[in-house]
């Protein structure tokens, strides 16, 4: 995002280690909330682990922010891992302290941004998404609140490249009665959420890159499978012909070898030896 201003070099993975010239977001109450971190979007670190999240730096939310692992998919004709923001992250910081460090002390689904643009807008996703339902009943005219309204990147977990972006954002006005506007009086004095603006931006790899994505990356790999696939063989039929020779060689040996058993009947000689033996 044109927001981002990188220092390098980066951290592994791509992450970026400042914005806007800032070490330390200069807007929230805690050095965790306020620590740089998470790539541009564009790439991740290699070989996806789904158990894991991963963090992206969104400018329009001046923070960074974790996604997680939604399920398995093909996007673009490339197997991805789609992900989306965790309800956690929108959560109050009562029911989730961490947030406390953003000044989360609203309702559910919303984040607190007067901090950073100096006046009261709160972030959601549209149409009050994963937020209390009371927010979207407030307000005339809302679509219902559905998954497709979540904001998702799809990321080719091999190496850690984005396939497929789409941010859907919510920006909302809190409005409420002040003393210090006592002809206002229609507004009550408990704050109400009115949406203004709704981002929308998607991304992605386009047909050629997608191409090229898969002569570079998927057909080495195909290729270096068949190789390995190739060399289990042989191994296996060059243990096999081991194993035959070898037990060839013992039958071999047996037939050769004469075993002396004692007779019946026979009798032990001196020092306790039978002395009478027959070959076999």
């Amino acid at each position: 995002s044109s927001g981002i201003n990188a220092e390098w070099p980066l951290r592994p993975g791509g992450e970026y280690t400042a914005w806007q010239g800032y070490k330390k977001l200069p807007y929230w109450k805690t050095d965790e909330a306020a620590t740089i971190n998470g790539t541009e979007g564009l790439f991740f670190a290699p070989n996806l682990d789904k158990t894991k999240s991963i963090t992206t730096f969104v400018d329009d939310l001046f923070r960074a922010n974790p996604l997680e692992f939604v399920k398995e998919d093909v996007t673009l004709t490339l197997p991805t891992y789609k992900y989306k923001i965790p309800k956690y992250v929108m959560m109050n910081a009562t029911n989730n302290p961490l947030n406390d460090g953003f000044y989360a002390y609203g309702p559910d689904g919303l984040m607190n941004l007067t901090a950073a643009v100096m006046a009261p807008v709160f972030a959601s996703k549209p149409s009050f998404l994963d937020a209390e339902p009371w927010l979207q009943d407030e307000i005339t005219g809302l679509a219902p609140a559905d998954e497709t309204m979540d904001t998702n990147l799809w990321v080719e977990p091999v190496t850690g490249a984005l396939v497929k972006a789409k941010k859907q954002l919510q920006a909302n006005m809190m409005i409420m009665k002040l003393p210090l506007f006592p002809h206002l009086g229609d507004l009550r004095e408990s704050p109400r959420f009115v949406p203004i603006s709704n981002i929308v931006e998607t991304g992605g790899m386009d047909e050629d890159l997608v191409n090229t994505f898969k002569a570079k990356v998927f057909k080495p790999k195909q290729q270096f499978i068949i190789v390995l696939w190739v060399l289990f063989g042989l191994c296996c039929l060059i243990a096999g012909v081991f194993g035959y020779l070898n037990c060839r060689h013992i039958r071999k040996n047996q037939k050769g070898s004469t075993l002396l058993i004692p007779n019946e009947g026979s009798k032990l000689g001196p020092g306790g030896k039978r002395d009478s033996y027959k070959g076999v």
